[in-house]
């Protein structure tokens, strides 16, 4: 592992943020590379985050403190793709220093989702965050209540994808169409040219990550029908819905779909408006070009305003808009915020 190698460049976050209770820092942010000085894995301050973000945290994490990393299969659930941490050099398999490492690791590996993360962050249980979207109207109110300020900046690109079952027929929907699924206005596949079969739309919880991005990047301010009976309440909830219901249609971050699942699921994602989603067609869409897939959304660090300029969790967060930490955005998977 490359170890940092410039001084340490310290920029004023904090001047005039009194004012309000959420406040943006500008897109495509950077600042010179800095070596974060005396962090440690003993020191090294909790990072909340959402689940689609989990990887690209632990992965900031392991290079941070030059801890080897790989993905691989999560081998409690086996659903879904994570980044694991190999051993330093030297250090023996099993023997009581590779435990007390282990579970100083493990203390820092938790995820409290997109919503907890940031209730996290206001009660000052955690105090960076790495999450699939920026501060919600309800989180931010809570910290208005609770006297908190509350910095967001985007990391990187994602997006939102539809999923449907291997054997569905349709290809492709347009935004209008995909809108009229979730209004209830569209029912039946036979109207999409599929199969004459009513449509089972299958949606998130309210504070999830997911069912935010649905409501302001397709639904653009139109109401969805409710079907409580179709709410999924985990990310992976989409994929077994969709796997066992050919008349199915969901949605889920593209970072999720596919770095973090992959092929571990039978399930297919719809191209809008004939245009599939890929590292590729993101990029025409961030950047106006042609054959641009619509639904690109933003990931977001967050910090409290009061915390101390000199502290490590400050420095993390500034270093994450360095050239250093765009390169292993990118790396993770997740297209990092730069100027094209």
């Amino acid at each position: 592992m490359k170890k940092f190698i410039t001084l340490l460049c310290t920029v004023l976050l904090m001047a005039g943020l009194c004012a309000c209770e959420h406040i943006d820092s500008p897109d495509f942010e950077e600042v010179a590379d800095f070596e974060i000085a005396g962090l440690t894995l003993d020191n090294f301050p909790f990072i909340d985050c959402s689940t689609s973000t989990s990887p690209l945290r632990d992965i900031l994490m392991y290079e941070m403190l030059d801890i080897p990393w790989r993905w691989g299969p999560d081998i409690v659930s086996g659903s879904n793709y994570k980044v694991w941490f190999l051993l330093p050099d030297g250090m023996i398999q099993g023997s009581a220093e590779h435990i007390a490492f282990a579970d100083r690791i493990h203390a820092l590996w938790k995820s409290s989702g997109s919503h907890g993360a940031y209730v996290n962050l206001i009660d000052g249980t955690c105090r960076v965050i790495i999450d699939s979207r920026d501060i919600s109207r309800n989180e931010a109110d809570y910290a208005a209540q609770k006297q908190v300020k509350i910095v967001t900046k985007p990391l990187a690109w994602d997006a939102l994808v539809f999923i449907v079952h291997p054997d569905n027929p349709v290809k492709s929907l347009t935004p209008a169409q995909i809108r009229k699924i979730y209004t209830g206005e569209i029912t039946n596949w036979k109207e999409l040219g599929g199969v004459d079969h009513e449509i089972h739309p299958y949606t998130r919880d309210a504070d999830s990550g997911s069912q935010e991005k649905m409501e302001t990047l397709v639904m653009k301010g139109r109401a969805m029908k409710e079907w409580p009976e179709m709410v999924g309440y985990n990310m992976l909830s989409p994929y077994f819905q969709i796997e066992g219901d050919p008349y199915g249609i969901a949605y889920t971050p593209y970072y999720f779909c596919e770095r973090m699942v992959g092929d571990l699921h039978h399930v297919r994602v719809l191209a809008v408006d004939n245009v599939y989603p890929t590292a590729e067609t993101l990029l025409n869409a961030v950047q106006g070009r042609k054959n641009g897939y619509p639904f690109y959304s933003h990931i977001y660090a967050a910090i409290r305003a009061d915390e101390p300029q000199d502290s490590f969790p400050q420095q993390i967060y500034t270093w994450l808009s360095t050239p250093r930490a765009k390169r292993l955005i990118d790396e993770s998977g997740y297209i990092a915020l730069r100027n094209f």
